[in-house]
């Protein structure tokens, strides 16, 4: 099995241990010379529909399980993902602990390839199998992101969360774009 590792991005953290965010991210060269296409996951995220979905685990440990992917989908920008650590583990505890910290800041899957190709030095993903996601300590790529850790008490960003001031500009824009086309009659 091969890893691949990316970066997280904390919001807000919840309680209950619920977080989100890209496993993977689409396009981007990692520390590995890796490149997932997208449709990579296709064929996991089918598998993961009729029950079989990858494991949740703690630094690529297949003994330190610490929670469950309740969703992955591919969107245009990477495999997104929804899991929910089981805070009744003590290693899912300490994960939280340290997220919510921001004392780590890496995702990264387990997998096995099952098509690619190689051009120059770059290897390109285009189907791979999904086996695990573990939450890690040294990321290679910094482009997937845990996109909300969600919070029970505070929703709403805080100070001493983390700000991307490009993906909110972007964000504004796109929501300003579907409000101009719902008011000119557009559905999209």
């Amino acid at each position: 099995m091969k890893h691949l590792t990316q970066n997280l991005q904390l919001k807000s953290i919840d309680e209950n241990g619920e977080i989100s965010g890209y496993a993977s991210v689409f396009k981007v060269v990692d520390g590995y010379n890796d490149s997932v296409e997208k449709g990579a996951f296709a064929n996991s995220i089918r598998k993961f529909k009729t029950g079989k979905r990858p494991k949740l685990l703690w630094q690529h440990d297949g003994n330190t399980p610490i929670g469950v992917i309740t969703d992955i989908y591919e969107d245009s920008h990477g495999l997104f993902m929804k899991a929910k650590l089981l805070l009744e583990l003590p290693k899912a505890r300490e994960a939280y602990a340290l997220l919510k910290n921001r004392a780590i800041d890496g995702f990264s899957i387990g997998y096995k390839i099952k098509n690619d190709y190689f051009d120059n030095s770059v290897h390109y993903l285009t189907d791979i199998e999904l086996m695990e996601v573990s939450i890690v300590t040294f990321p290679a790529c910094e482009e997937a992101v845990v996109d909300d850790v969600k919070s029970n008490s505070d929703n709403a960003l805080n100070d001493n969360e983390l700000f991307d001031e490009e993906k909110c500009l972007q964000l504004i824009k796109n929501i300003s774009t579907k409000i101009n086309n719902i008011t000119k009659g557009k559905t999209k």
